[in-house]
């Protein structure tokens, strides 16, 4: 089978591996769709801050095979896959950090998401880390499934009321998300700001107040004038760039 591996800074080898052998609780998925993250670019260009280099954790499939001990799924399932699980119950976990949590790094996807055929391992099979999927979503929406948690994971970290106002700096794939999830909170007006105008046009068509590029000088004028001089109430920050 084929599997993306980083071999260098700016390459990525597609080489063949051998099947992954399955234990008695892990399960074998056949990828269909796959999301490419920015960490995973990251990791292609050097620039990655975590020892995992393993592409691809946002990938959806079908069950190929399940191991002696698994009992809630079978051949044939259509999932999303978690690459990682936390414990939920030390000390990050209780207090809804668990991307902080130990076992969440030492479990993974073997070899990795951007791979043919992948294994779950156990932990994440018994620990909600497979989700079973309908029949009449994609394997390409289902991938969008981690992301997507990512932002509604943000969006239990601050306190917001309906009628609020947001400004969000980014409207890449993550950024237009969370210009739906203020949509869907009800949100009465919502900011964008990117320095990619292809970006900022593409958001005008999710009915927001204003799209505004971050290198003009007015940027600041245009969200008080929109908001009575107070600002908005909600500022997310969904780009790594300091422009």
């Amino acid at each position: 089978m084929k599997t993306a591996f980083v071999k260098e800074p700016s390459k990525i080898s597609i080489d063949e591996t051998e099947k992954p052998i399955l234990e008695s609780g892990d399960i074998l998925i056949q990828m269909h769709a796959c999301g490419i993250c920015g960490s995973d670019l990251e990791k292609v260009f050097g620039e990655y801050g975590q020892p995992s280099m393993r592409l691809g954790h946002e990938p959806a499939g079908i069950v190929l095979d399940v191991g002696t001990d698994v009992s809630e799924f079978k051949k044939g399932d259509r999932v999303f896959t978690h690459h990682h699980v936390p414990c939920y119950e030390c000390h990050f976990c209780k207090h809804r950090n668990e991307t902080m949590c130990k076992k969440y790094y030492e479990t993974n996807l073997a070899p990795c998401g951007l791979s043919e055929e992948y294994v779950v391992p156990a932990w994440n099979v018994t620990h909600g880390g497979v989700l079973k999927i309908s029949d009449s979503l994609s394997f390409e929406e289902a991938a969008m499934i981690e992301p997507l948690a990512c932002c509604v994971r943000a969006w239990t970290k601050f306190s917001y009321h309906e009628n609020d106002s947001a400004a969000i700096f980014g409207v890449g794939p993550t950024g237009m998300m969370h210009v739906m999830l203020a949509h869907a909170k009800k949100f009465s007006k919502i900011f964008c700001l990117d320095v990619n105008d292809f970006r900022l046009n593409f958001a005008k068509k999710f009915n927001i107040t204003d799209s505004i590029n971050s290198q003009d000088e007015s940027r600041k004028q245009k969200i008080l004038d929109h908001t009575d001089g107070r600002g908005v109430d909600v500022a997310i920050v969904a780009t790594s760039s300091l422009k």
